[in-house]
């Protein structure tokens, strides 16, 4: 049998015949015609034929059920892969095409039934997880890896109802005569309510705390509110988005016969983008707002992309008997010093990578967990793992090994360093958040109200304790932070997106595009920073005045890949640039205030030199792809230790601790040192200068929010951010 297109693409099947038994068999047509024997036709091979590549699977020993026992599959680029498959036969239950065995090599997979046919254990590769069941047949435990067991208990409608989980976390539901779950209460015992109307579409969602989530439903169009938050959506036909309303904005869809979608607009706006799809259902084109086009061509066993510079990169797979089913090989990349390799061993995982002549090479172990990664920078890091997966060592180089250990949720409970680096401890709630992270040198708590929202964090040091407190509204979006110590409230007043509309005492207003970027910045002091943005919503200038008189008026010009290529400001020509990119859009030319400028690369990406102007300088790398000096406006060497940090530059030393952490700066320095601590989360919790300490917190977020210097009349400094950037500082003593 064949099917093909009009491309020369098509999939042949062949059929072997399995006799099944000696009956002759009567077949009635224009004449009566009998056979000796009863026959069955089972699969013998199928070819497809897709892009000018061939993808083979062939099947063979049969049982006499039916059952391929060797299925051998080929493709293009090297895959070649066959598995056997035993079965499990019960004629008694009629089971008799359950799959018991899987094996090719590097993988396997066994399966264990009950005497039901009930799946009792499945091991990949080793690693096994178990099964029982209640008698209903309903699943009443499973002991995952490590032997953590979960539970299930008093079904309803084939839910279960209990769910015991390890470290005494217990999650309970209702559920209603219909099979839905009508509620939940999670492992802190907070509850969760659904109502749903006799479709059985959900109508509220109540949950612990707030507001609750409603849901409205038409002929061809469904709403859900929360707060004043309104979301619409309209389907076509098909049950398809036509058009999505949110807070008013609209974004509207189109689709194609087969469900494709061919357009997105931008937010608000009757321009976006469109999709084109070959026969496969695969993208064939994406022509942006402003007209530019990324294409995309699909070869043999390989698919090459023209992005909107009109620059190709091709990705090479590896596939067997199925063009689905492919693995990359290689990318050719426009530079082709930066090509990438990739060896697979047979389970298709990674173990080579090579780029600009720098190899990294990874092997596994039994498990196919990862257990080893070469790196040219720090040599062999060598990975411990238990059966479930986790790391439970890690060995840098030459360095010492640091362990780890896990709690019954498989969450990080410790870690422990080979030197002085203090030791790590962690506790979580019963709904997987972070309650605490402890070391000897700080100590960080988190409370949570009832929705897992982050309401306080406090960070204690030395016996300097600092808290940082969060408030939300009733739809759970951040409207303010108490900063510590001088209990600093700033409020945010989010809109029903819950972006902030105003930074209080900092900045008054905040208006943002459809899009939801920033559209103007009002701040206390009178100033105003405005942002327009192109069709393809990016920034296209940028504007800070006060009074009419303008300090910054820059417009900017992308390529098609949104690479900058010019910056003109009407304010102060000093901004004005060109730049320039290569076929990977990496930065290579910059012409601006100091002259014209060129940037070269190696393969692997390493700078080799920067010519700005009369200012040039010239980098080198030692045969472990690090940069070992620098030459040109600059010079100066640079030293490595076992885990790759530097630590030895031009007029600097350094000491890390076995975190990755910058313990200390000029350590031998009477004048210049400079030492530094961390919580057991990374973060810098305090810095000493001249014998001078301050304290430092950073938030959950990232940000450091405050500096608190006791020694200097108990100086305390807050950062104040919107949207992740610093807008302001606050200076002030205690």
């Amino acid at each position: 049998m064949e099917k093909s297109d009009n491309l020369g693409n098509k999939e042949t099947y062949t059929w072997s015949q399995r006799e099944i038994t000696a009956d002759r068999r009567r077949f009635q047509g224009p004449e009566l015609v009998w056979d000796a024997k009863t026959w069955a036709a089972d699969m013998a091979s199928r070819t497809i034929y897709r892009d000018g590549a061939t993808y083979t699977t062939t099947f063979s020993n049969y049982d006499q059920y039916g059952n391929a026992g060797t299925i051998v599959e080929s493709g293009p680029n090297g895959g070649s892969r066959t598995t056997t498959r035993t079965y499990n036969i019960d004629t008694a239950k009629w089971l008799i095409g359950q799959v018991k065995d899987e094996i090719h090599a590097g993988k396997s997979t066994t399966r264990v039934f009950n005497s039901n046919g009930k799946v009792a254990s499945v091991t990949n590769d080793g690693v096994t997880t178990s099964y029982t069941y209640d008698a209903g047949g309903n699943l009443a435990t499973v002991t995952h890896p490590r032997g953590l067991v979960h539970s299930y208990s008093n079904y309803m409608r084939g839910i279960a109802q209990t769910e015991n989980q390890p470290e005494n976390i217990t999650i309970s539901r209702v559920v209603d005569a219909a099979g839905n779950v009508t509620s939940e209460t999670n492992g802190e015992g907070q509850t969760t309510t659904t109502t749903f109307d006799k479709l059985n579409r959900p109508t509220y969602i109540t949950y612990p705390i707030g507001s609750t989530k409603a849901f409205s439903y038409g002929p061809n169009w469904k709403t859900v509110t929360r707060g004043y938050l309104v979301e619409r959506t309209d389907f076509d036909g098909f049950g398809l988005p036509l058009q999505v309303s949110l807070g008013g904005i609209v974004t509207t869809y189109a689709h194609d016969a087969f469900g494709n979608k061919t357009f997105q607009s931008n937010p608000g706006s009757a321009v976006g983008t469109r999709y084109t799809y070959d026969q496969f259902g695969r993208v064939k084109t994406v022509t942006n707002a402003d007209g530019s086009v990324e294409s995309t061509t699909y070869g043999a066993g390989s698919v090459s992309v023209t992005d909107e510079r009109n620059q190709t990169t091709t990705h090479t797979y590896r596939a067997y008997g199925d063009p689905n089913d492919n693995h990359v090989m290689a990318i050719t990349t426009p530079e082709p010093a930066a090509n990438v390799s990739i060896v697979r061993n047979s389970a298709d995982l990674i173990t080579s990578v090579t780029q600009g002549g720098v190899t990294r090479t990874y092997t596994y172990n039994a498990n196919q967990y990862l257990t080893g990664v070469t790196n040219p920078e720090t040599g062999a890091t060598v990975m411990g793992r238990d059966i479930a997966g986790n790391m439970t060592s890690r060995q840098v180089g030459t360095s010492g090994t640091t362990t780890f250990a896990y709690d019954g949720q498989n969450r990080l409970q410790s870690i422990t360093y080979p030197d002085s680096t203090p030791s790590v401890t962690k506790t979580y709630s019963k709904t997987g958040k972070l309650k605490s992270v402890t070391t000897s040198a700080a100590a960080r708590s988190y409370v949570y109200d009832a929705n897992d929202n982050l309401v306080s964090e406090t960070q204690t040091v030395d016996g300097v304790a600092m808290t940082v407190g969060y408030g939300y509204n009733t739809v759970d979006q951040l409207s303010s932070i108490t900063y510590p110590r001088a209990n600093h409230v700033v409020d945010y007043a989010p809109d029903v997106y819950g972006r902030p509309t105003k930074v209080s005492g900092y900045i008054s207003s905040i208006a943002y595009w459809p899009s939801g970027q920033v559209k103007q910045l009002t701040y206390a002091n009178g100033m105003v920073t405005s942002y327009q943005q192109n069709d393809r919503l990016w920034p296209s200038s940028f504007s800070t005045q006060k009074g009419g008189a303008y300090f910054i008026n820059s417009s900017y010009t992308y390529d098609g890949n949104g690479n900058l290529t010019a910056v003109s400001d009407s304010a102060d020509g000093a901004y004005n640039r060109t730049l320039g990119y290569d076929g990977i859009d990496r930065l290579v030319s910059a012409a601006g205030s100091w002259g014209a400028g060129a940037i070269a690369y190696d393969g692997a990406g390493n700078i080799k030199s920067q010519v700005l102007g009369g200012s040039s300088l010239y980098y080198s790398y030692d045969a472990n792809n690090r940069l070992s000096s620098i030459s040109g406006k600059r010079a100066g060497s640079f030293a490595y230790d076992a885990l790759g940090n530097v630590i030895a530059a031009p007029g600097n030393t350094f000491v890390y601790d076995s975190a990755f952490n910058l313990k200390c700066a000029n350590c031998a320095s009477s004048t210049n040192k400079v030492d530094y601590v961390y919580d057991g989360l990374n973060q810098r919790v305090s810095v000493t200068k001249a014998g001078v300490k301050s304290y430092e917190m950073y938030g959950s977020h990232g940000n450091q929010l405050v500096e608190y210097t006791p020694a200097q009349s108990n100086k305390l400094t807050e950062y104040i951010y919107l949207g992740g950037k610093r807008i302001a500082q606050r200076t002030s003593t205690q």
